[in-house]
């Protein structure tokens, strides 16, 4: 048996040291390496003294004794770097950084003993791993560092081009490479004059889109100077003195081309006036009697004490409102006018419980909403449908929509005998088109500012406009409307193209020649036609 000792390192390296002077170096200088580990290392020397001493050598030779290093068991490579040496009688070295940083250690030792060592106590152990530590993390700074600058480096040498960068236009002209056949001079003259007129093309089109906004531009100051100036004319020299001027022949032709938005209000009701003598006290108790009928409605206790006709009206003034204009997101719900036109059209409800609600009453108050306030527009609307045509029309008075209907067929066929009698071939009676018209007075046919032209000539002419307009439109989409089917033409009609010029369909409306005189003797005749026709029905 031997023993294995701290002072019996240095002798049995002297001992196995060689007579060559190269060996001899090497040795001393293992003795001394050592003796600077066991001043550092002192604890550790210690721990590990304990631990092998009572180690037995199976063998008589000592040299087979080492601390063979302890590789990181996490899975990651292997690492090992040596703080000192403790060398054993044949110079081998066990490298005391070897230990896992980990709480347990576990030691290699020679095969030949017999015992498996103590644990050694790693108090000082960890303060080598932290220092280990540390020294990994600098090195992995240096190492990015390194990679930073060199990619920086290589970024300024690619983007450090002293060549000029060669536009994509230009590699038309260019020859092609030396690796490919030459152009043929006939191809490269027509490629390159097929790019210069490429080119001319494109200059055309940018100078043609320039030009239509200049004229845009134009027409649009134009017709803001025309309306500032019209505007001037009627807030001046018209309504001052309407009673007096509203019938002239100056005033009318102002009125046909249109009022301007700033007077449009005022002249709707001067124009339309106030037949029913509706003050605007009567426009807010009625209000307040459509708030209790919506309240009663929501409650199911009073539910019995309300007709069934009024739970109607609310709900379907309810669904109207949210489908009226909604390209303007103004009368829907949290809109700012969401609640004026529910106001407005309660109101009416509740004092023309005989009319009630009917749909299209929303887009007609949506528009008088747009130009005054909700009591004026509640009491225009209910003069409105007191016009005769209205009135027929919302009330569903048959026979006097029939002869509306028979007065406008009349002018059809004499302003349109072709498309009267394509109409009469696919069996497209007027009723089924007019009356969306007539309901809503070509508010949710036409565009909101061609419609409100045509309202503007409405309240001077009367009803007889509503079918000049009618006619008017039928007869400047003619050639489309003969090529159509049933279902396209009521689908046609029934919203119209947004691009429609006011200008345009007024000159065809002008070319249909239908007055308010021609009109209303029209409309005589046939009235009196129809009641001598139903008093020969209830004689016989």
């Amino acid at each position: 048996k031997a023993v294995v000792s701290t002072q019996s390192t240095g002798s049995i390296s002297e001992s196995t040291s060689s007579g060559d002077p190269r060996s001899r170096h090497d040795s001393d200088q293992r003795t001394r390496h050592g003796s600077e580990s066991r001043t550092r290392h002192d604890t550790l020397e210690q721990s590990t003294c304990s631990s092998v001493h009572s180690f037995e050598v199976q063998e008589p030779e000592v040299e087979n004794l080492s601390l063979s290093p302890i590789p990181f068991t996490n899975g990651k490579k292997k690492h090992s770097r040596n703080h000192s040496n403790l060398t054993t009688g044949s110079g081998r070295s066990g490298s005391l950084d070897s230990v896992s940083l980990g709480n347990s250690s576990t030691l290699d030792y020679n095969p030949h003993f017999t015992e498996t060592p103590s644990p050694i106590d790693t108090s000082t152990l960890e303060d080598i791993s932290l220092h280990d530590e540390g020294e990994a993390e600098e090195e992995k700074k240096k190492k990015a560092n390194n990679a930073s600058s060199k990619m920086s480096l290589l970024a300024r040498k690619l983007f450090k081009r002293s060549e000029p960068v060669v536009l994509t236009t230009n590699l038309i002209f260019e020859n092609r490479p030396s690796n490919l056949p030459a152009k043929n001079p006939d191809e490269e003259i027509a490629q390159r004059k097929a790019y210069e007129e490429m080119v001319a093309a494109a200059k055309r089109k940018e100078v043609a889109e320039i030009k239509k906004k200049q004229r845009a531009a134009e027409e649009r100051k134009r017709y803001e100077e025309t309306v500032a100036a019209c505007t001037n004319v009627w807030l001046k020299e018209i309504l001052p003195e309407w009673h007096t001027v509203n019938h002239t022949k100056r005033v009318h032709n102002l009125w046909w081309k249109g009022l301007p938005p700033k007077v449009r209000g005022t002249v709707w009701k001067l124009a339309v006036g106030n037949e029913l003598q509706l003050t605007k006290n009567l426009y807010f108790i009625m209000v307040e009697r459509a708030k209790d009928t919506l309240r009663c409605c929501k409650e199911k206790a009073y539910t019995g004490h309300i007709k069934e006709e009024t739970r109607d009206n609310v709900r379907s003034i309810r669904l109207d409102v949210l489908r009226t204009f909604p390209h303007l997101c103004i009368f829907q719900e949290c809109g700012p006018c969401h609640d004026q036109l529910l106001n407005v059209l309660g109101a009416y409800a509740s004092y023309r419980p005989d009319v009630g609600y009917v749909q299209g009453m929303s887009f007609l108050t949506a528009v008088l909403l747009l130009n005054m306030d909700p009591p004026d527009a509640f009491i225009l609307l209910s003069n409105l449908l007191h016009q005769p045509c209205q009135r027929a029309f919302f009330r569903m008075d048959a026979d006097m929509m029939f002869v509306y209907f028979d007065v406008f067929n009349l002018f059809f066929e004499e302003a349109l005998p072709p498309l009267f009698n394509f109409f009469t071939h696919i069996h497209l009676t007027p009723d089924l088109y007019l009356i969306g018209w007539v309901f809503t007075l070509f508010s949710k046919s036409l565009p909101l500012d061609v419609a409100s032209r045509v309202w503007d000539v409405y309240f001077r002419d009367g009803d007889s406009f509503l079918f000049a307009t009618a006619l008017g439109i039928l007869r400047m989409y003619m050639p489309q409307l003969l090529q159509m089917e049933f279902e396209i033409v009521l689908q046609f009609l029934r919203k119209l193209p947004d691009d429609m010029d006011a200008d345009v369909l007024f000159e065809h409306i002008k070319a249909v020649g239908l007055t308010p005189r021609k009109f209303q003797h029209t409309m005589v005749e046939l009235v009196d036609l129809n009641n001598t026709e139903r008093r020969k029905k209830n004689t016989s």
